[in-house]
């Protein structure tokens, strides 16, 4: 386990504090995280679960805990953890963007939003590893990395 903690070793939520030593540098949801996408232009990756969630630990366990996804994400991303048990109205209105952009959404939820909180893809569970036809996390990272950063997008 790391052993340095990010930005939620001070939440109450049970499901924050179990992400506090991620190597991923996590944020919560809050006005210090979007200052910071704001004034590094980087995208927020949004991720939404809750404590009892199955697909949640199993993400975590894949990818938010891995070094080299942690790498991809605290250089490309502002990252931010929600617990939609304590925050049910931010759960509403992303679980109602993804669903309108995929067609379908659940937990974990994840979504890329501009510095502005406008998001602009999402999904649910994303493998460590490609597998069952879906991407891998990591994949998807660098190719929204490379979107973001292209001046045609």
């Amino acid at each position: 386990m790391n052993k340095i903690s990010n930005h939620l070793i001070n939440e109450k939520s049970p499901y924050l504090i179990q992400h506090a030593y991620n190597p991923v540098d996590w944020y919560p949801w809050s006005e210090e995280a979007f200052a910071r996408a704001e004034k590094e232009n980087k995208p927020i990756l949004l991720s939404i679960g809750y404590s009892t969630c199955h697909w949640c630990h199993v993400m975590e366990k894949e990818s938010f805990t891995d070094p080299e996804v942690a790498l991809i994400m605290n250089k490309n991303f502002i990252c931010i953890k929600v617990d939609r048990e304590e925050r049910p109205d931010i759960d509403r209105i992303y679980i109602s963007a993804v669903t309108a952009l995929t067609g379908s959404a659940g937990w974990p939820l994840n979504v890329f939003l501009t510095p502005r909180l406008k998001p602009f893809f999402g999904g649910t569970y994303f493998p460590g590893r490609s597998k069952f036809g879906i991407t891998s996390w990591s994949d998807l990272l660098n190719k929204i990395t490379i979107a973001w950063n292209d001046p045609v997008t």
